[in-house]
């Protein structure tokens, strides 16, 4: 995949083209090239394409256990090309790629903590649709807050990070949408945010509507 330079050209295209990127010569000069990643930088951008596999990984394997339809959905239309755009920016800017290539190993010690654990908790001997689902939930929750952290980090020069990340964000909160309409539907009850430090943004996303996201 990173030989495919053709992959690169159309991937970067639909990302700007979904984000609201001017026009061809301005896309290529977003890209910013000419400046330099910062640590900051290259580090959220590896961190981020592990954490966009684990999600497609994770929610394959709460379908094949729960067989919750909404979890295959999202992670071969959207995870994937998540997962996907991540790779693009580390082409583009020659980062290493950190993917193992294997389906639920990461090279990032805390992230296979993180899938080990949350796998448990969505299909393990206990575990319920309920469960499974505010699994789900949690983890946009949290992708949400890592994606708002590394965006924040990026230099104005890197404009083509910047729009990804958004593109990425878009996404997430359409999966929370998602996630949270299965858990209310379930419980008859509000559902009850999972990262207090995000509720702000939480109640406001979901007292809106779903959004067109471009690629996701």
């Amino acid at each position: 995949m990173k030989k495919l330079n053709v992959f690169y050209i159309f991937t970067t295209a639909l990302v700007f083209a979904a984000c609201g990127g001017g026009n061809q010569a301005n896309n290529s000069a977003d890209t910013g090239l000419a400046t330099p990643l910062t640590t900051a930088e290259t580090s959220g951008l590896q961190y981020m394409r592990e954490e966009e596999e684990l999600a497609q990984n994770l929610y394959m394997d709460i379908f094949n256990n729960k067989g919750l339809s909404v979890f295959q959905t999202i992670s071969q239309k959207s995870e994937t090309q998540h997962a996907a755009q991540m790779l693009v920016l580390l082409n583009t800017y020659t980062v290493a790629d950190p993917s193992t290539g294997s389906a639920n190993t990461y090279t990032n010690p805390e992230l296979q903590t993180l899938y080990n654990t949350l796998l448990a908790a969505a299909t393990g001997a206990t575990s319920t649709n309920l469960s499974a689902l505010m699994t789900g939930a949690l983890v946009e929750e949290v992708d949400i807050s890592d994606i708002n952290i590394r965006k924040a980090q990026v230099l104005p020069a890197h404009q083509i990070i910047i729009a990804t990340y958004d593109n990425l964000l878009c996404g997430s909160r359409n999966h929370l949408r998602a996630f949270v309409a299965q858990i209310e539907l379930l419980t008859g009850q509000p559902y009850v945010i999972q990262v207090p430090a995000l509720a702000a943004e939480v109640n406001a996303i979901l007292n809106g509507t779903q959004e067109q996201c471009g690629m996701i």
